[in-house]
C-alpha cells in the first residue's frame, strides 16, 4: 500500500462534515457562519476543567499566540487553529517544493491533499495536546488531571477542525481559520476601545471611555497619550494610521500591458499587486518565532527553571512573575517583539535585532512562497499563454513573457515583504490595538470577505454568473 492509499484509507474512516445537498442562500450561510463564530468565542472564554489558575494563565497568554493561532491558553481554545495552520502550511510547502508529487489542479489530487491535511492535523492535535499537558505550560498537574486535560484539548480542537470544515464545505462563508483570526483581532481592538474595566492608573481600559472619563473630571488628556502596556492615544493613532495605510497599499497595482493574440489592437492590463505575496511572509515568520518561543518555554520550564544551565540559556531564559512568564534572554528573547514603545526603549538592541530578523525572514519567505505558491514569473507566463494572451510587441512564448514579468515581480516581492514586516514591527512598537501583525491579518481577511460577499450577492441576483464563475 502506498502512502497516498494509506492516507486516503485513514481519511475514509474519519468523521467528516457533509456538503449541503444544495447550494445555500447567502442568508443561511451567514447564519451558520455566525453560529460557528459564537461557539468559538464561547470556547475561548471557557476555562479548562481541572487546571489551577486557568484564568491567570489565559491572561498572560502572549499576544502573538492570540493572533497567529487564534488561541487562548488555559481555555478550550488553548491549541486554537495552530494544528490546522501548521499541518496546512507544511503540506503546502512540501507540495510546492515537489517533495510530495501532487497536482492541485486535478480534483483527485486536491482530494488527496485535503485528506492528508486532515490526517496530519489530527496527528498535530494529539502531539500538541500531549505537550501542553505534560510540559508545565498549564501548571503542574497530577496524572489523573493530565488525562482529563488531554481529552479536553483533543475534543475541543477537533471541534474547531470540524467547524472550519463546516465553513469551507459550503455551510458558511470563507474559511473558519480566517474567521477565527479576524474575530480574535477584532475582539482585541474592541476591548482596547470600549472595555469598562478599571486599570491601576485610575482610567478605564477602553481608550474611548478613558477619554470621556478624563474630560468629565477635568484631567489633562496628555495623561492618556502614553500608558505603557495599556491602550492609549498613541495606540489609537497608530491603529487608525495603519488601517488606512494597509487599505491604500492593498489597492496599489503595477499594470503590465497585455493583449489577446488573436485580437490585434485590443490592449488590456495584467495587474500585479504591490503587496504581491500579501501577508504570507509575516505569517510564516511569526509562526516560526512563535514556535521557537513555545518550545523554548517548554524546555525552560522542564529543564532550566532557574536559568543556571548555560547551554539551555542560549535557547531562552525566562522570568516567572505573578503576572506571567516573560523572556529575558537567549534566542527566544530576541525573536519576541517588545510589544510596545516602552519595551523597545527599555532595550533598543533587542528592538533592532527583532526588527532586522523579522525583515530578513519576511524577504526569505516571500521569495520562497513566490516559487512554491504558484506566483513565479514562469507560472504566471504559462497562465497568460494558456489564456491566449501576449505582451504587445513581443513573441507569444512563456519564456519571453516570464522575463518581462520577472522584473516587476522581483521588485514587488522584496519591497512588499519589507513593507509588511515594517508594518508588523512598528504596529507593535507603537502599541497598535491588536498588534501590527493582527491589523495586517484582519484587514486582509475582511477585504477577502468583502469580495466574497459581493460575489455571492451578484450570483444570487444574476444566476447566470454562477455558471460563468464555475459555481454549482
Amino acid at each position: 500500500m502506498t502512502i497516498r492509499e494509506a492516507i486516503e484509507a485513514i481519511a475514509r474512516h474519519m468523521p467528516e462534515v457533509k456538503r449541503p445537498a444544495k447550494k445555500l442562500g447567502l442568508g443561511e450561510r451567514l447564519i451558520w457562519t455566525a453560529i460557528v463564530l459564537v461557539i468559538y468565542t464561547l470556547m475561548s472564554h471557557t476555562f479548562l476543567y481541572g487546571v489551577p489558575q486557568a484564568a491567570s494563565i489565559a491572561a498572560r497568554n502572549p499576544v502573538i499566540l492570540n493572533i497567529i493561532f487564534a488561541q487562548r491558553i488555559g481555555t478550550l481554545t488553548t491549541l486554537g487553529i495552530g494544528p490546522i495552520v501548521t499541518a496546512g502550511l507544511i503540506l503546502q510547502l512540501l507540495v510546492g517544493a515537489e517533495l510530495i508529487k501532487l497536482d492541485l489542479s486535478k480534483p483527485e489530487d486536491r482530494a488527496t491533499f485535503t485528506a492528508a491535511s486532515k490526517v496530519f492535523t489530527l496527528i498535530v492535535i494529539f502531539f500538541e495536546a500531549a505537550v501542553f499537558t505534560v510540559s508545565g505550560m498549564l501548571g503542574r498537574l497530577s496524572p489523573n488531571v493530565q488525562v482529563l486535560v488531554f481529552l479536553q484539548l483533543v475534543a475541543a480542537t477537533m471541534l474547531i477542525m470540524f467547524m472550519d470544515e463546516l465553513i469551507q464545505k459550503g455551510w458558511g462563508l470563507g474559511s473558519g481559520v480566517s474567521l477565527f483570526i479576524a474575530a480574535g483581532v477584532a475582539e482585541n481592538i474592541l476591548t482596547s476601545l470600549l472595555s469598562p474595566i478599571m486599570l491601576p492608573d485610575g482610567y478605564y481600559q477602553g481608550i474611548i471611555l478613558a477619554i470621556i472619563q478624563a474630560v468629565a473630571k477635568g484631567a489633562p488628556i496628555q495623561d492618556l497619550f502614553f500608558r505603557g502596556q495599556y491602550p492609549d492615544l498613541l495606540g489609537l493613532t497608530s491603529t487608525i494610521a495603519l488601517l488606512f495605510l494597509i487599505i491604500y497599499l492593498e489597492s496599489v497595482r503595477i499594470e503590465v500591458p497585455i493583449q489577446y493574440a488573436r485580437v490585434s489592437g485590443y490592449v488590456a492590463k495584467y495587474p500585479i499587486k504591490f503587496l504581491y505575496v500579501s501577508n504570507i511572509p509575516v505569517i510564516f515568520a511569526s509562526t516560526l518565532f512563535t514556535n521557537i518561543y513555545f518550545f523554548s518555554n517548554i524546555i525552560w520550564s522542564r529543564f532550566n527553571p532557574t536559568n543556571t544551565n548555560s547551554m539551555l540559556n542560549v535557547i531562552g531564559m525566562f522570568n516567572a512573575t505573578r503576572t506571567g512568564v516573560y523572556p529575558i534572554g537567549g534566542i527566544a528573547y530576541y525573536l519576541t517583539s517588545p510589544y510596545n514603545l516602552a519595551g523597545a526603549m527599555r532595550d533598543p538592541i533587542r528592538a533592532l535585532i527583532y526588527a532586522a530578523v523579522m525583515i530578513v525572514f519576511c524577504v526569505i519567505f516571500a521569495k520562497f512562497w513566490v516559487e512554491v505558491g504558484g506566483l513565479s514569473p514562469s507560472h504566471v507566463a504559462d497562465q497568460l499563454v494558456k489564456a491566449g494572451m501576449q505582451v504587445p510587441g513581443f513573441r507569444r512564448a512563456p519564456g519571453v513573457i516570464a522575463r518581462i514579468i520577472e522584473r516587476y515581480i522581483e521588485i514587488v516581492t522584496v519591497l512588499g515583504a519589507i513593507i509588511v514586516a515594517l508594518i508588523a514591527i512598528f504596529g507593535d512598537y507603537f502599541n497598535a490595538y491588536g498588534g501590527g501583525i493582527g491589523i495586517l491579518l484582519m484587514t486582509g481577511i475582511l477585504y477577502q470577505y468583502y469580495e466574497l460577499l459581493v460575489r455571492e450577492r451578484l450570483t444570487e441576483m444574476y444566476p447566470g454568473l454562477a455558471k460563468l464563475l464555475g459555481e454549482r
